[in-house]
């Protein structure tokens, strides 16, 4: 296997450099630790990403069967009745 290297450069005038250049320089395995700080980076960036596809996809479903109404409807006793999702926005789920 072989290993390569990447040289960084960090301008300590700039603000975030300098505080990553400490953060680092304190670091016993610094090879290491940047690639769990990239790979940490990268998978919180993926799921964010993951859900703003699902609230579109669940969006466009809802709106696709006729969207849902804020209003209740009364029963005689007072009670609101519970409103239901169709099934097939459910199944959209099935889907991805």
């Amino acid at each position: 296997m072989s290993a390569k290297r990447i040289n960084l450069s960090f301008s300590l005038n700039r603000k975030d450099d300098l505080e990553v250049y400490n953060i680092l320089s304190k670091q016993k395995f610094k090879t290491d630790y940047v690639i769990k700080a990239v790979l940490s980076y990268i998978r919180e960036r993926d799921k964010s990403i993951d859900k703003e596809i699902i609230k579109q996809a669940v969006k466009e479903a809802i709106e696709e069967c006729g969207g849902i109404t804020t209003e209740n409807s009364r029963k005689d006793d007072n009670d609101c009745v519970q409103l239901e999702l169709p099934d097939s926005i459910f199944d959209m789920f099935d889907n991805l």
